[in-house]
């Protein structure tokens, strides 16, 4: 990471909130440092940040793309179902709750992204405007004066620890699992020769010459030979442009012109009555006229 993406990441407001394109404030800091993105894509930042950008990389200043609004998530309790996928959404870890209990948003910690919106599966999370100068309203994790950068850091700090427990999470559960396949193992290694014993049959070389016989009897029943294959391939044809013909009639019946759709009914008609036909003889045990 170039010392330019360092001081670009310290003038952004550290809300993860993607509205940028990328996946967080550090990538897009990145890529203003290697000449990838344009300076006014900040939306929380509007054009504050940007003319701080454009001043730090000597380019002209740009009206902002997009200005986000400063509004906090809210959780409409009556409505969650405890799925907890705004949690997970969350880069800051400002929404409270648990697996199939009411979640709740810790205001002062909420830094207006709107990550956890669109997950929800029930549509119970809004975002109210709020009357603040920067967001979160939190700042204690910061050593900053000047109230932009004292929320930001905060919000940063608040995003590592986020980071921090997700890893802690995944390698907890990789090593649970890892722990649960290994005994899995150990048992069924242990009870393996005991099972072969008990279930392993005699070998018995008759069994399989009786399926080898059955196979070969089934391959041969199965054999188009060359006296018959005309037949049995004019037939597949016929059949082929018999079900074409009917899907073709359904077709027309449904969106073709008024000629088209009376053709379409008088071939459905005349196949129709061929069909009663030939299960009427099928149950009669003989083939009609």
């Amino acid at each position: 990471m170039t010392d330019t993406a360092l001081r670009l990441n310290r003038l952004l407001p550290q809300t993860q909130c993607r509205e940028c394109g990328y996946d967080g404030c550090l990538p897009y800091a990145e890529a203003l440092a290697s000449g990838r993105a344009e300076i006014n894509l900040c939306a929380p930042g509007g054009e504050t940040v940007m003319l701080d950008i454009a001043g730090l990389l000597g380019k002209p200043a740009r009206a902002p793309a997009k200005v986000q609004a400063k509004a906090l998530a809210w959780i409409d309790e009556a409505v969650c179902i405890g799925c907890t996928a705004c949690i997970r959404a969350c880069p800051v870890d400002a929404i409270m709750g648990a697996h199939k209990l009411m979640h709740t948003v810790i205001r002062d910690e909420c830094t207006g992204c709107g990550l956890c919106v669109t997950p929800c599966p029930v549509d119970c999370i809004h975002m109210q405007p709020v009357e603040a100068d920067y967001l979160p309203q939190a700042r204690s994790l910061s050593t900053q004066a000047e109230p932009r950068f004292a929320a930001s850091a905060h919000a940063l700090a608040r995003y590592h620890r986020h980071q921090t427990r997700q890893a802690r999470d995944a390698a907890e559960r990789k090593a649970l699992l890892a722990e649960r396949e290994a005994a899995t193992k150990a048992k069924l290694q242990a009870a393996a020769p005991a099972t072969e014993a008990a279930a392993k049959p005699a070998f018995n070389p008759m069994d399989l010459i009786a399926k080898a016989m059955a196979k070969a009897q089934t391959r041969q029943d199965n054999l188009v030979t060359a006296a018959n294959y005309d037949d049995f391939k004019s037939r597949q044809i016929e059949e082929a442009k018999q079900r074409a013909l009917y899907r073709r009639a359904q077709r027309d019946m449904k969106y073709g012109n008024e000629a088209e759709k009376a053709a379409a009914l008088a071939y459905l008609r005349q196949y129709k009555a061929e069909q009663e036909a030939l299960k009427a003889a099928a149950e009669k045990g003989k083939t009609p006229d």
